[in-house]
C-alpha cells in the first residue's frame, strides 16, 4: 500500500515538473505586415504615406514543446535607447495579447514543433504611443519571459531624408578604411517641431535592430561603437540635421541558400557547406537580401531546420587572435556562445555546427571576445574576415524622436525613412 502511494506521489511530481517546464524558443523575429523583408515599423496614422512602414507588425517565433504552449505577448514602451519607460501611463501591464496563430512543424522536424505568429496591434493589444516597443513572450503558467524582440511605432508628423558620404576611419586590421558619414535632415512644414524637443535620430542597418547608432543631445550615446562620431549640426536647408560619422561601411552580406534540397537534404546529420568560405576585403559576388531571412519560397512540408556545419577558411592570414563568430539572420544579428566557431588545427578551418531554418539566410563572420563572466561578446567587429566596401547595398533605417509631454512625457517617433548609398540624397 505504501509502495503504491509513493509511486503515485512520484508520478504526480513528474507530471508537475513536465507541466512547469518552459518551452524552448528556437527563433524569434519581427517584420512589417505579412512581408518578411519589411522592417517591423507600425504606422499609427493610417492616412500617412507609408514609405517603409506597415499597418501592423508580425512577431513570429518557433518553439520546441510537447504540447501547444500557453503563452502571451506583452508590449513595453521604451526610450530611444531601449530603456523601458518607468512612466506609469506607459507601463501598462494589461497591454498584452494571447491571440497566437499556431502552426505545426513538419512531422519529421526534430528541432521545433510549433510556430506562433502574433499580429500587433490586434483586438487585445494596442500601441497607443509612438516610439520603441519591446515585445516579450511569456509563459502563461509561470509568467516567465521566454523570448523578446523589437518593433517601432511611428506617428508621422515630419519628413526625413538621408544623405550618404564616403568617409574614413582607422581599422584595427589591414583592411580598407572606407566608412560612411550619414546625415538625416528632418523637415516639418510649420517648423514647430524643429526645436530642442526634436532631440534624437537613431540609425540601424536594416534588420539589425539590436545595433542602434545614436545621435542625440538628450539620450545616452554610449551604445555607439568606439570611434563613431555624432553631432546635431543645427538647422540647415529648412531642416534639423543629425550626423553620424565614421561608420565602417562593412561588406555585402553573404548568402546561404538552404532552399536547395539537393545540396541541403534533411538527414538529421549536419550538412557541411560544399565549399569553405574565404576572407574578403571589398569583394563580393552575389547581392544579398538586405539582412532579412527569406522563407516564402519554402513549402510547408520542407519548412524545417537543417543541421549545418559552417566552415570558414582563414587563409592566407591564418587563425585569428580573437574569438570568431558567425552572425546573421538566423540569430537576429546578435550572436551568443552557440554561434562561436572553433578552429580545427588538422583541417585548418573554422567550424560551427548549428540548426538553421530553411530559406535564404544572410550572414557575416565577426571577431570579438567572449566574456567568461557575462557570456557577452565584446568588441564585435567584421573587419578581419569581411573588410569594408562602399559598393555594398545594405540599407539604413533612421528614426527621429520628439519629446512628447502628454501622459507624463515619452520619446515618440515622428519621422522614419530608409536608404542606402545608391538611393541617397547627395
Amino acid at each position: 500500500m505504501i509502495r503504491h502511494v509513493l509511486v503515485g506521489i512520484l508520478l504526480s511530481a513528474s507530471l508537475c515538473l513536465a507541466q512547469d517546464e518552459l518551452p524552448t524558443v528556437r527563433m524569434i523575429r519581427a517584420y512589417g505586415g505579412t512581408n518578411e523583408q519589411l522592417p517591423p515599423i507600425v504606422m499609427l496614422d493610417s492616412e500617412a504615406e507609408h514609405e517603409v512602414g506597415s499597418p501592423f507588425a508580425t512577431v513570429e517565433f518557433d518553439l520546441a514543446a510537447n504540447t501547444i504552449p500557453n503563452v502571451y505577448a506583452r508590449a513595453t514602451h521604451c526610450t530611444a535607447d531601449w530603456r523601458p519607460d518607468d512612466n506609469g501611463f506607459l507601463a501598462d501591464i494589461t497591454n498584452r495579447t494571447s491571440l497566437v496563430n499556431w502552426s505545426l512543424a513538419p512531422e519529421r522536424s526534430k528541432y521545433y514543433r510549433y510556430r506562433g505568429k502574433i499580429k500587433i496591434p490586434n483586438e487585445q493589444t494596442t500601441l497607443k504611443f509612438s516610439g520603441n516597443w519591446l515585445i516579450t513572450i511569456y509563459d502563461l503558467n509561470t509568467d516567465a519571459p521566454i523570448a523578446q524582440t523589437r518593433i517601432f511605432a511611428v506617428n508621422k508628423r515630419a519628413a526625413m531624408q538621408l544623405a550618404f558620404m564616403t568617409d574614413f576611419y582607422e581599422p584595427k586590421k589591414r583592411v580598407s578604411s572606407i566608412a560612411y558619414t550619414i546625415e538625416a535632415t528632418v523637415t516639418e512644414r510649420t517648423g514647430k517641431l524643429l526645436t530642442n524637443n526634436l532631440h534624437t535620430v537613431t540609425y540601424y542597418r536594416n534588420h539589425r535592430w539590436n545595433e542602434p547608432f545614436i545621435v542625440s543631445d538628450q539620450v545616452s550615446t554610449d551604445l555607439n561603437p568606439r570611434g563613431v562620431g555624432n553631432a546635431i549640426v543645427g538647422i540647415l536647408q529648412g531642416g534639423k540635421v543629425f550626423r553620424i560619422s565614421r561608420l565602417p561601411a562593412q561588406n555585402e552580406y553573404r548568402v546561404l541558400d538552404l532552399t536547395d534540397l539537393s545540396r541541403f537534404p534533411f538527414t538529421g546529420q549536419p550538412v557541411r557547406m560544399p565549399l569553405s568560405d574565404l576572407r574578403r576585403n571589398g569583394m563580393f559576388i552575389q547581392k544579398s537580401d538586405d539582412g532579412a531571412l527569406i522563407t516564402d519560397m519554402v513549402s510547408g512540408y520542407n519548412d524545417e531546420y537543417v543541421p549545418v556545419e559552417i566552415n570558414l577558411d582563414p587563409a592566407p592570414g591564418g587563425a585569428s587572435e580573437d574569438d570568431v563568430f558567425v552572425v546573421g539572420s538566423f540569430n537576429n544579428w546578435k550572436p551568443d556562445r552557440t554561434w562561436m566557431m572553433h578552429y580545427d588545427e588538422e583541417l585548418r578551418l573554422y567550424r560551427c555546427r548549428n540548426w538553421l531554418r530553411r530559406g535564404r539566410q544572410d550572414y557575416l563572420y565577426a571577431t570579438g571576445r567572449l566574456s567568461a563572466d557575462s557570456d557577452e561578446i565584446l568588441d564585435l567587429s567584421f573587419e578581419e574576415f569581411e573588410g569594408n566596401t562602399a559598393s555594398a547595398s545594405n540599407s539604413f533605417v533612421a528614426f527621429a524622436y520628439y519629446r512628447e509631454f502628454d501622459f507624463g512625457g515619452y520619446d515618440g517617433i515622428v519621422a522614419v525613412t530608409a536608404s542606402n548609398i545608391y538611393t541617397n540624397g547627395r
